[in-house]
């Protein structure tokens, strides 16, 4: 089983939080059902495999092995939040619930959703310095369940009303407003699902904003550098564009996890995600070969693969093959947040990183593109050629 996450429900008393709990898990609900006092550690446990019967956005972003759901549940009349979690245990995320035939359940959850953003905020702590790599800890994922749904087929009367709770919910960045009822269980595990898409979504944003910042300040450094490596004045090395696209990324090694844009079979970009997601996932992304070729003899170099290489372990591949890197901020909103390279300057950063040949861009000839897939790695391929002629080689292990 995968990772495990810690999710709290709470909200005020009497909101059927233990039976939600209950139903989500067992799938029923038990004779006889206690009101919980205090903070129930164990209240449940739910694990998700990609052969389960989920909800299609939780299959599209669930990992490989699996997700692991530990559930905790705190008493209405505990106040509803958590500071410091138990025993150092960080909340994931949160169901929170209320009655829809009480108002005064609904302005009790909202009270207890202050206090749980309050609580996450002095967990944040100081900002980390500048230009360090460290993910910050994930914006808070909520769902609000409005319980007891089933009592308004009933004839009940509802005292909140649909639009008011998804309005709730717009105005204040909850991942969704649902209506729940552990007696027929309607929606109750579609509840918890959804949480852990939040939850998995969360986690993904705040490793891309640190990704993103570590970005930012590389590329302002390097921006009033005035080393000068080629003899260019450094008064021109400065006030020069570095090439002809928008937010073209910065020289120089990128740190932390690589980005990468994924697509669609169009080629149309959908988003920026590090390799290990789009590996994970199975998203389409730009990748590039580059085959160094002898005309003479129209023999071709090959390589075997080091065997901890994400990508192909072990097997033969071309002379270079990596991914089209995006990083830096394009400043267009129509393009999204990041610049991808060109595919010429992916082939000639690769050709220099796994050669150690240098080229210019003019002398790659793109050859063709296609379309690979192999489980879950899935390619836009531009390949190049480049023909062996007077270049020199390092030793190479064949």
């Amino acid at each position: 089983m995968g990772p495990s996450r810690t999710v709290l429900v709470c909200g005020p008393g009497k909101a059927g939080k233990t039976a939600l709990i209950k139903r989500a898990v067992n799938g029923r609900l038990p004779d006889h059902l206690a009101p919980t006092i205090g903070l129930d550690e164990e209240a449940g446990e739910l694990c998700y495999l990609a052969t389960d019967e989920l909800i299609d956005d939780l299959l599209k972003v669930l990992p490989e092995d699996g997700l692991r759901l530990s559930i905790m549940e705190i008493g209405g009349s505990h106040g509803g939040h958590l500071r410091p979690p138990p025993r150092g245990r960080q909340i994931d995320g949160v169901v929170l619930c209320y009655n829809v035939l009480d108002r005064s359940s609904f302005h009790t959850a909202v009270t207890v959703l202050m206090r749980l953003r309050t609580d996450r905020h002095v967990l944040l702590g100081p900002p980390e310095p500048k230009g360090s790599f460290t993910a910050p800890l994930p914006r808070l994922p909520v769902i609000l369940c409005g319980t007891h749904i089933d009592l308004v087929d009933q004839n009940h009367v509802r005292a909140v009303t649909e639009s008011e709770a998804q309005a709730f919910a717009r105005d204040h960045n909850i991942a969704h407003a649902l209506t729940v009822s552990a007696t027929t269980g309607e929606f109750a595990a579609e509840a918890f699902q959804a949480l852990a898409v939040a939850i998995l979504q969360a986690e993904e944003e705040a490793v891309l904003e640190a990704v993103e910042t570590n970005n930012i300040n590389e590329a302002l450094a390097s921006a009033w550098s005035l080393k000068d490596t080629k003899g260019y004045d450094a008064v021109i090395r400065m006030t020069s564009p570095r090439g002809e696209r928008r937010g073209e990324p910065a020289p120089g090694p990128v740190r932390g996890p690589k980005l990468l844009e994924f697509i669609d079979l169009n080629g149309q970009p959908l988003g920026a995600r590090p390799l290990e997601t789009c590996l994970e996932r199975g998203l389409l992304h730009r990748a590039v070969h580059v085959w160094l070729s002898d005309p003479a003899s129209g023999g071709i170099l090959l390589r075997k693969a080091n065997g901890l290489r994400p990508k192909f372990p072990n097997c033969w591949v071309p002379s270079c093959h990596g991914e089209v890197l995006c990083h830096g901020s394009s400043g267009d909103a129509a393009q999204g947040p990041h610049a991808p390279e060109l595919a010429q300057q992916a082939a000639q950063r690769i050709l220099q990183e796994q050669l150690g040949v240098e080229k210019p861009c003019e002398e790659l000839s793109l050859w063709f593109s296609c379309l690979s897939r192999k489980d879950r790695i899935q390619e836009l391929i531009d390949v190049f050629v480049v023909p062996l002629g007077t270049l020199s080689l390092s030793n190479l292990k064949l």
